[in-house]
């Protein structure tokens, strides 16, 4: 009976230390693992600088700082702006005005164009933004208010969309429209990954990089936001047009039925559109930026059928 119980402890003292070494074998390679991702996440910015950088949109760079904001932004001015309003660009998040090069460069359009870094992006201050709507919003009415005078026509990718569109729910004199491209705005589809959360602890959200890391706050924010924003759809006056991909694998497609369905029961069709693209992912501007250019055309018409000719000029 001993050699049985001593037979036992010996086999249990064996699992145990079977264990251990296996533990041990694992935590080296748990720890590369995590080391290799750290470094990936931190190369992030690097990769995508100059996508994002708005040197790539060939045009005129400014800086301005008022109002608790620096904002940086690229402007190129039509020699004679006969279509009577401007068109402003609000990049995704994470992002840049540089994404928006491939508009700069084939739009033809005589309209101004502008595209800006977003607080907590680029060279856009504060770098750690309060993730919430609002607050861009009020960034981007503080650009505009000193970057001109014309009415405005926004284009919103993304994130950038729900910017674009409360800005065009709370500022109807100033934003004549609104186009939002792969934009959420449904509460209901926004349901962040486990990751999301736990990179958004303050212990663990060095781990990112700035961008990452402000792009993962205003996810995690969003769904909030769209919820308040969502109970003030009934004070839209301006057209809105949505640009969606039927494969868009960031932002569901179904957003796109959610804000006409929304418009209906307020009885607000007239203000909207949709153009759906078959089997097109999330990267419309630059990988489909001919269908960009039909869609603003569109919401140009929206626009002057809703609004006399003599108000959109200078």
């Amino acid at each position: 009976m001993a050699q049985r119980k001593n037979s036992q402890l010996e086999a249990n003292r064996q699992k145990r230390l079977g264990h251990n070494l296996g533990w041990k074998k694992l935590l080296p390679v748990g720890a590369i693992i995590f080391l290799s991702a750290l470094t990936v996440l931190q190369a992030f910015p690097g990769w995508f600088a100059k996508f994002d950088d708005p040197a790539r949109l060939g045009a005129t760079v400014k800086i301005l700082t008022t109002n608790g904001f620096t904002l940086r932004w690229a402007e190129k001015m039509a020699t004679t702006n006969h279509a009577g309003f401007d068109l402003v660009f609000v990049h995704g998040s994470p992002g840049g005005a540089g994404v928006w090069a491939t508009q700069f460069d084939t739009l033809a359009t005589n309209a101004n164009l502008f595209a800006y870094d977003r607080p907590g992006f680029g060279k856009s201050k504060p770098l750690l933004a309060q993730p919430h709507l609002p607050m861009q919003v009020d960034a981007l009415m503080t650009l505009l208010a000193s970057a001109t005078t014309n009415p405005v026509l926004l284009i919103g990718h993304s994130y950038g969309s729900p910017i674009a569109l409360l800005a065009a729910l709370e500022h109807p004199g100033k934003i004549r429209g609104a186009l939002l491209i792969g934009g959420d705005v449904d509460p209901a589809q926004e349901k962040p990954f486990w990751v999301q959360y736990f990179c958004g602890w303050r212990a663990t959200s060095w781990m990112l990089p700035r961008a990452l890391r402000q792009c993962n706050r205003e996810m995690l924010t969003v769904r909030a936001d769209l919820a308040v924003m969502q109970k003030q759809l009934p004070q839209l006056a301006v057209p809105v047009l949505m640009l969606h991909g039927d494969r868009d694998p960031l932002v569901p497609v179904e957003n796109v039925a959610w804000l006409e369905n929304q418009l209906d029961a307020l009885g607000k069709t007239n203000l909207f559109a949709k153009i759906i693209l078959p089997g097109v992912n999330h990267f419309i501007p630059w990988e489909h930026p001919i269908e960009v250019a039909h869609a603003l055309h569109q919401l140009g018409q929206m626009t002057r059928a809703q609004i006399p000719a003599n108000s959109l000029t200078r």
